[in-house]
């Protein structure tokens, strides 16, 4: 096979996937989403009828949680264009208020130079390095900026993905622990 229809395979559009493929992943997140479902389930009969209502108030809150994050990161991705599309003035993006300065990350780019050389030539990344460059097109005129960039908003996605991992990750331990303090 060669170097570019590997490349080509590596980008192929969701239309050129197969129908098959489509369909297994999407019967994993189902399963994975009821087993997920029917546990929590489980666990809050099981607090109701073991009567610890102070931990089914936390399991309901955790669910609570759960949905906001969800409905959160779908809202995100649903108006990320948008968001991306709202052009203010570059004045407006002074360091002042930025948590890091220009010259901190023109440094650390400095310093990861030499591992992302190697890591973008490959064709791979060549390729989807200009399918990226033209979706996240800088769409305002000359002297104005995205109110937050397409990768701003991919980064912004992701931090709260990781918050909601660690977040319920911490709440899971802590009814672990209580559960086994107060025993069966």
């Amino acid at each position: 096979m060669t170097e570019n229809s590997e490349s080509d395979q590596e980008l192929r559009s969701l239309a050129l996937t197969p129908t098959w493929s489509v369909a297994t992943v999407l019967t994993i997140f189902v399963v994975v989403s009821w087993i997920v479902e029917r546990s929590i389930h489980r666990l809050c009969n099981w607090l109701r009828e073991t009567n610890r209502k102070p931990l089914l108030a936390a399991v309901e809150k955790m669910k609570e949680e759960l949905m906001l994050l969800g409905f959160i990161s779908l809202f995100l991705t649903a108006t990320s264009s948008t968001i991306a599309n709202i052009c203010i003035p570059s004045k407006f993006y002074d360091s002042t208020f930025s948590p890091c300065t220009t010259f901190d990350i023109d440094q650390q780019l400095e310093n990861n130079d030499s591992k992302e050389r190697k890591l973008l030539m490959s064709p791979v990344s060549h390729s989807l390095r200009r399918m990226l460059n033209g979706m996240n097109r800088n769409t305002c005129k000359k002297g104005y900026e995205p109110f937050v960039s397409y990768d701003g908003l991919e980064q912004l996605h992701r931090f709260i993905f990781v918050m909601a991992v660690t977040h319920v990750s911490y709440s899971c331990l802590t009814m672990l622990l209580a559960i086994v303090k107060v025993g069966p």
